[in-house]
């Protein structure tokens, strides 16, 4: 299982000091099929999906969510997400500030 760590400065400004820099826009990666991603300090961001279909669980929460094509899930006040591509192809996956 691979983890992603974001820094601080991911978060959205809201969450930041006035003189710190602005959020970066996240660029899309890929997941190969089954890979499993584990991201730390995923508070206040947002997971987009452009290609294939996450199975995402974030502590916390009472519910696992199927994230598809399209869709974008809020990962809210959660820290420790678990991401997991369980299509048969690469996704493509993109995390923003949930503003």
């Amino acid at each position: 299982m691979n983890a992603l760590t974001l820094p601080a400065s991911a978060a959205p400004a809201s969450a930041r000091s006035a003189d710190a820099p602005s959020a970066p826009v996240h660029a899309p990666f890929r997941m190969a099929a089954g890979a499993v991603l584990t991201l730390r300090n995923g508070r206040d961001m947002r997971i987009e999906v452009m290609e294939g279909l996450l199975w995402v669980t974030a502590a916390g929460e009472p519910q696992d969510h199927f994230v598809a094509p399209c869709d974008r899930h809020g990962l809210g006040r959660s820290r420790n997400v678990v991401m997991e591509n369980v299509s048969a192809r690469t996704a493509l996956v993109r995390l923003v500030p949930d503003t």
